[in-house]
């Protein structure tokens, strides 16, 4: 199970860089259009279609490396207990709101069909097409959110420290062999 969650996570990431990509190369085609004289139709809408698509696509995968930004201010002056229980309240409340915002995205997008609504640019599409990745990524971070929830109430697993944290987190740096004092001030 381990193995496709991270396979799943790994490739919303994937799926999260194609659609920057596509961003690049639809304003690249627009910039180059202009130049030519040809106008590329609702470059604009699709940009922005594009980014939604991968800002959530993005969330699960940035949630799992420690990627978001997090306030420890609070939490690290907390001893280590304090620490955990701050950390699986917050865990168990983003699970509950991550899960009922994925319920509230799939109906959208099931709305969105139903309704046979379309986007109101120079090329109409159907919205629900346009909406569909934002769900899609919005059920996968939930179900990230969901399962570092269960690890953390089940086998004390801590929610992953940004590159940023983990240095800040050493006890000394250790730059060019030559040692430099700790956090606490005491020289290596």
């Amino acid at each position: 199970m381990r193995f496709f969650l991270n396979k799943l996570y790994h490739g919303a990431g994937i799926l999260s860089a194609v659609c920057i990509v596509a961003i690049c190369v639809v304003i690249l085609a627009r910039v180059v259009g202009r130049w030519m004289g040809i106008v590329v139709p609702s470059s604009d809408d699709f940009a922005g279609f594009l980014l939604a698509a991968s800002s959530f696509m993005a969330l699960a995968y940035t949630f799992q490396h420690g990627g978001h930004i997090r306030v420890s201010l609070f939490t690290s002056r907390l001893g280590e207990k304090s620490a955990l229980f701050c950390e699986r309240f917050v865990l168990l409340s983003a699970s509950v709101l991550s899960a009922y915002l994925a319920y509230e995205l799939c109906y959208m997008v099931w709305e969105s069909w139903d309704y046979e609504e379309v986007s109101s640019g120079f090329v109409a599409i159907p919205m629900w097409i346009v909406q569909l990745p934002v769900a899609i990524g919005m059920v996968i971070f939930a179900i990230s959110v969901i399962d570092l929830t269960v690890c953390s109430l089940l086998f004390g697993k801590r929610i992953p420290l940004s590159e940023e944290e983990s240095l800040a987190e050493k006890d000394f740096i250790n730059i060019d062999g030559v040692k430099h004092q700790d956090s606490k001030g005491e020289s290596q």
